[in-house]
């Protein structure tokens, strides 16, 4: 008789095995393709059931790509042109309805935890360090720089990312607050002054939670600066956006690693701290009176002196 372990384990061989062909071939070449291409492969196998609806220019524009990218994309893979690759994504999405949306990394029976979980983060980085778009990112720097507020917006996944940045950014910017959503008890007292010479810094990931999306349409009608950093352009409130930047998501089991989004967003303070100086150094200096005053930490860092 089997344990439970061994049906678990039986299980997961057979979702394995039923992935398509062409999303295991995504996978393992995933890493050996150009920038552009892998852009291309990471999106259709974490949105193969989107994407098989989608035609060439709506599909480069969720990845982030161009029209004549994605048509040497399919070439590349081995298809006559992309149709061939719409037919074959399409007969992926009749077979899938329902049943897992993306793939997860799971780590082999020789990977400890703590090495493999570390390994992802390091391969995440490493993607993110080889796709970086500096004209979005010093775009969205200089539009936090001149926001009178800045408010941060993260919910699931993104939460915790959401609250760094609200933190980070408040050692170098006078005015940041993190707002959870419209239901809260200060939701008036955080939102309803905002106005079009402020800044919304929004983080959203996978399955783009409703609060996210809802505060991205509320805020954009209020006229804010919308700057929302994503792992793809995948809904419909991407538009509302004055700058979008992407971040690669990859798994560890059921984990999202989140480390290239987390270093985005301490990149975006210290450019905020380079744009003005002297300016950015008083506000530290101030942060650490603050915190010496109130007996917060143990060990005093007089970093900004």
């Amino acid at each position: 008789m089997k344990s439970k372990f061994q049906k678990k384990r039986m299980m997961q061989q057979t979702e394995l095995a039923n992935v398509p062909n062409f999303l295991k071939l995504l996978e393992v070449k995933a890493q050996q393709l150009s920038r552009q291409h892998r852009r291309i492969a990471n999106f259709l196998l974490h949105n193969h059931l989107e994407a098989a609806f989608l035609n060439a220019s709506e599909l480069a524009e969720r990845a982030g790509v161009s029209s004549a990218t994605v048509v040497r994309f399919a070439t590349a893979m081995g298809f006559s042109g992309f149709p061939a690759l719409q037919k074959e994504l399409q007969q992926i999405a009749q077979g899938s309805i329902g049943k897992h949306e993306f793939l997860a990394v799971e780590a082999s029976d020789k990977d400890d935890t703590l090495s493999a979980t570390i390994r992802q983060s390091m391969k995440a980085l490493k993607t993110f360090s080889e796709e970086l778009d500096n004209e979005n990112f010093l775009k969205a720097a200089n539009t936090l720089y001149r926001a009178r507020k800045i408010v941060t917006v993260g919910h699931k996944a993104s939460f915790g990312v959401a609250v760094h940045a609200s933190y980070v950014l408040g050692k170098v910017h006078k005015d940041v607050r993190y707002i959870q959503g419209t239901d809260e008890f200060d939701a008036f007292s955080a939102i309803n002054d905002l106005s079009e010479e402020d800044a919304a810094l929004i983080f959203t990931v996978i399955h783009y939670p409703r609060s996210t999306l809802k505060l991205i349409r509320l805020l954009a009608r209020k006229g804010v600066k919308i700057i929302v950093v994503s792992d793809y352009r995948t809904f419909d409130e991407i538009s509302l956006a004055e700058v979008s930047l992407l971040t690669p998501l990859l798994f560890q089991g059921f984990l999202d690693i989140m480390s290239p989004m987390l270093a985005l967003t301490d990149a975006l303070a210290y450019e905020i701290y380079k744009l003005d100086e002297p300016v950015a150094r008083k506000r530290l200096k101030e942060f650490n009176e603050f915190n010496e005053q109130d007996g917060a930490f143990l060990q005093i860092c007089r970093f900004a002196e």
